[in-house]
């Protein structure tokens, strides 16, 4: 779908760009002159020089008599506004600086080049805040755009809000508003939420009337009708198009596409093909008058692969389809080439050519996690919820506003209805009369109408049927990431409540002078420390109930090095493989690691003697992981069996392998090493890097 907007330039500024040209051709020695003047002041003199301002006010000017929707005329648009920038910035005008990077952005998003367009719109953003510019729409809705059109969505529809609430603070009621609202329906469009992207065009065509704007108007038409289209309501659509083409007189080429494209695709749906090959037709002549990569390419490619696709002319289907792969890398349309690659890959299907089909269905599968996984669905969701809660809370405020107006007008409507309901009997009465008239005329018409009507009711119920289950869908969504959102909460309050219980152990101990004492509330906060890191990594990462066992044992060490004191002779040798735990499964390893490391400080190396401690967790078969403390220290003591059953550490780390239903042994040899066996519960996460792939997707 097209979506323009814009003045047809008058003979009065193109008369004006001459001029221009002519005071900058004419005396070049004058303008080098000055230049190197300039820079020839100090940073002091420059904000003061009006030359800079006036140079860039100059090459403004000449850029407005650029015709916009001119692919050469557009490229010397923008190198204008590049000259601009820099001079602005010399004189110091912020402002004017970060309207002609607005205008750049703009022109790079007229051009099809989309990350020089993110760019300079997101400097232009940066300057207007920086000197508190408040009327942010424009650039906000410039942001929603580009970004929407590069497939991030969820960063399109938060600039597109952003532009909504700008607008209405500032109470802009001009036709900038009708462009905001046409471009958060496009957003909504691009996530095939169509409810949302209808409700927003019908808003932007509202504004678009109230101020007769004719050109706004029919680029709205067009995004109304392909919408009709997408709801499966095409009759709608077409009507809403030749109706159209009655009634506005339509010259512009980039017209003729939206309104061609949009009727071959409708006539397309219905099947009547004789039809939708006369728009085929003019499509073809129109494609011509366009160069290879111009913005109106993409509703033609869309809406001629549609109909080859239709009538199983699947050459014809390959050769458009690649020539849209082509236009939509160069311009970065990431939606389109989804749609496109789609179209290729049954194509091919269809002539055998089923290597070539596999790639395609890789390369679209792959684009499509990419702009629609569940992530994005989410984080979309929370944004929609959001927005609408603030819209609620500015609804209430104007209704409890409007219930006194209401209060006064009801007084003097009350009297208006006294007078008439008098009216309004006479008219009942005639009414009712001409209604059994047209019942008696009407009974005969329907029962030869009957079974036609079934059929249309039976197709109306099961649209309404989908579009329940679409917001059904949507609704589910939202549920999910608000109880995402409650179990981060929860991880984030128990890795709290245990900081808590730590800081209340290191305060009972300042009071204690029984070593025994100390030492049990020493190994008590180091046992904290181990579960409350499981929390934070919950917390603080994707998943929601996997811990990343690498970083965990990583941190857990990091924790005990700052933690003991004297350690500086003591090195550590961790082997750990990529291996995910579950929380149930994590915690226990952590507590298992906390004893034995622990165990190892305290009895393993007399006091500032050298040693190396290393840990060891691996996959050693399918389904079992191994993991193993060793340390090169003086080994366990003679009587170590005797005070086995004794030590809290040797029954916790039993009792943990027990829970694991794991094999623990302990060896002194050459050292104390202390082994433990267990089965993972889950085997997805043996691959490196798959479960990140797996939340982001699945």
């Amino acid at each position: 779908m097209p979506e323009k907007y814009g003045d047809h330039i008058s003979t009065y500024y193109k008369w004006v760009r001459w001029l221009y040209f002519v005071i900058l051709c004419s005396w070049p020695t004058v303008v080098t002159a000055q230049f190197s003047l300039i820079q020839s002041l100090s940073s002091r003199q420059k904000v003061q020089y009006p030359v800079p301002e006036g140079v860039g006010d100059a090459w403004m000017e000449v850029a407005r008599g650029y015709d916009t929707y001119s692919e050469n005329e557009l490229t010397q648009k923008i190198a204008c506004y590049e000259l601009a920038i820099p001079l602005y910035k010399m004189a110091a005008n912020k402002l004017k600086q970060a309207m002609a990077l607005q205008m750049l952005g703009d022109c790079y998003n007229h051009q099809g080049v989309l990350p020089p367009a993110l760019s300079a719109s997101e400097k232009a953003l940066a300057v207007y805040k920086e000197i508190q510019y408040p009327s942010l729409q424009g650039i906000y809705d410039l942001l929603g755009n580009v970004n929407s059109q590069m497939g991030n969505y969820e960063i399109a529809l938060m600039n597109g809000f952003m532009a909504v609430r700008t607008a209405e603070k500032q109470q802009d009621t001009s036709l900038t508003l009708c462009t905001i609202y046409n471009r958060l329906g496009l957003t909504f469009y691009h996530l095939a939420d169509y409810i949302q992207a209808l409700t927003y065009f019908k808003k932007s065509l509202g504004v678009a009337r109230k101020w007769n704007d004719t050109t706004s108007i029919l680029t709205l038409l067009p995004n109304v009708a392909s919408t009709l289209q997408r709801l499966e309501r095409p009759e709608e659509a077409i009507h809403i198009l030749e109706d159209m083409e009655k009634r506005y007189h339509i010259t512009s080429d980039e017209d003729k596409v939206t309104l061609s494209a949009g009727l071959a695709t409708s006539y397309t749906s219905l099947g009547r093909y004789e039809e939708a090959y006369v728009r085929v037709k003019k499509l073809k002549c129109l494609s011509r008058k366009f160069g290879a990569f111009h913005y109106m390419q993409d509703g033609i490619y869309a809406a001629m692969i549609n109909y080859f696709l239709a009538i199983k002319d699947y050459q014809n289907v390959k050769l458009y389809g690649k020539n849209y792969e082509v236009y939509c890398k160069k311009g970065g349309y990431a939606p389109e080439l989804l749609n496109d690659y789609r179209s290729l890959f049954r194509a091919d299907s269809a002539l055998g050519n089923y290597p070539d089909a596999i790639v395609y269905y890789q390369q679209y599968k792959l684009l499509q996690d990419s702009l629609y996984g569940e992530e994005k669905t989410r984080e979309i969701a929370q944004l929609q919820m959001q927005y609408d809660m603030e819209r609620k809370d500015q609804d209430l405020l104007m209704k409890e506003q409007s219930i006194q107006l209401l209060t006064r007008k009801g007084l003097l409507q009350k009297s208006d209805l006294q007078r008439a309901r008098l009216e309004g009997n006479v008219i009942i009465g005639g009414t009712l009369m001409l209604v059994i008239l047209l019942v008696l005329g009407y009974n005969r018409y329907q029962l030869k109408q009957n079974i036609n009507r079934q059929l249309h009711l039976q197709q109306r119920e099961i649209r309404e049927q989908h579009n329940s289950l679409h917001v059904l869908l949507y609704t589910q969504r939202k549920l999910v990431a608000e109880k995402e959102w409650l179990v981060k909460e929860i991880h984030h309050r128990v890795k709290d409540n245990l900081q808590i219980i730590m800081r209340l152990l290191n305060a009972q101990a300042a009071h204690l002078d029984d070593e025994n004492a100390l030492a049990a509330i020493h190994e008590s906060r180091h046992r904290m420390q181990a579960i409350s890191l499981i929390h934070q990594k919950l917390y603080s990462s994707e998943s929601m109930a996997v811990v990343e066992m690498d970083i965990y044992i990583r941190e857990l060490v990091a924790y005990f090095e700052d933690s003991f004191a004297g350690l500086q002779q003591i090195s550590f040798d961790l082997q750990i493989a990529d291996v995910y735990l579950e929380v149930c499964q994590a915690v226990p390893i952590g507590l298992i690691l906390n004893e034995a490391i622990t165990n190892s400080f305290k009895y393993a190396f007399p006091a500032g003697g050298e040693g190396t401690i290393t840990v060891n967790l691996q996959y050693i078969s399918e389904d079992d992981v191994l993991l193993s403390v060793k340390d090169n220290g003086n080994g366990l003591p003679v009587d170590f069996e005797k005070r086995r059953h004794a030590s809290m550490g040797i029954i916790l780390m039993e009792t943990l392998s027990e829970q694991l239903e794991g094999k623990l042994s302990v060896k002194n040899k050459d050292g104390v090493s202390v082994f433990l066996i267990f089965k993972p519960q889950h085997n997805r996460e043996k691959v490196p890097g798959l479960l990140k792939l797996v939340n982001k997707t699945a």
